[in-house]
């Protein structure tokens, strides 16, 4: 999640919070939500076939 991403829903849970939240709050939470679920983790993108070892005894 990004720094503005958080900011972002910081500030729309202080909304939801007081109950001030409304329609266009909760489209705002669910498109983040989408993005930030949408994330890939780089290190899944990484091939470390390369680096692993091979056991001899197989």
């Amino acid at each position: 999640m990004s720094p503005e991403q958080l900011i972002t829903l910081q500030k729309l849970s202080r909304l939801f919070e007081e109950g001030a939240a409304g329609p266009d709050q909760i489209k705002q939470l669910s498109d983040l939500l989408a993005k930030v679920n949408q994330h890939i983790d780089p290190i899944n993108e990484i091939n470390l076939d390369p680096f692993k070892i091979k056991n001899p005894y197989q």
